[in-house]
């Protein structure tokens, strides 16, 4: 009982000293977005608004989880015959940043993760409930908590709802998905307590 005891006591201690630097901070996030879809012809990019509350754990001096709840402004412009438009589709989504400081102690980093949007407006268009993504990018972080951040965005699913319920195999567009893809800037503060 004695040995078990003791054990048990040197496992909580090596395991509270393990995580004893690990350190997590709030923040917020503003930026820009220049989003546009794929395989839509005479689509231009169109700019919009992202903003984002997040809780960023620092692990190591080289690695760091962002979990992110975002808004975001994407969709496109066309211009066909004449005519044009724009599809403007609103997001919510979370976000998982895995941050990896190429040299610890400095600022520099590379984020790669996942995100899940859900569309919360889309005016007119029939636009899919919920979108995946994929994104990457590079940062950089000042000393008292300010930062910048570069991503691309990569969405995996085909955001026309019902699309291919009308179409079948052999048909003129059924191999082409439309896809979201964004370019991010944003700026973010990471409050300290």
């Amino acid at each position: 009982m004695k040995h078990l005891l003791l054990t048990f006591l040197f496992v909580m201690a090596a395991f509270t000293l393990s995580f004893s630097q690990v350190k997590v901070r709030p923040g917020l996030k503003l930026g820009l977005n220049s989003a546009t879809v794929s395989n839509v012809p005479r689509s231009e990019s169109k700019l919009g608004f992202q903003g984002a509350m997040f809780a960023n754990v620092h692990f190591v001096s080289f690695y760091e989880l962002q979990v992110e709840a975002s808004f975001s402004n994407q969709g496109y412009e066309w211009n066909v015959m004449g005519e044009s438009g724009d599809v403007d589709i609103k997001y919510i989504g979370f976000a998982l940043s895995n941050k990896f400081f190429v040299v610890p102690d400095v600022g520099l980093h590379l984020l790669i993760g996942p995100s899940i949007e859900v569309n919360v407006a889309d005016g007119d268009a029939d636009i899919t409930p919920v979108d995946f993504s994929f994104f990457g990018g590079v940062g950089y972080e000042f000393p008292f908590g300010l930062g910048l951040e570069l991503r691309y965005k990569q969405g995996i699913i085909d955001i026309r709802d019902g699309y291919w319920e009308n179409f079948e195999e052999g048909d003129e567009l059924f191999d082409d998905n439309v896809l979201n893809g964004v370019l991010q800037f944003g700026v973010f503060y990471k409050f300290q307590f």
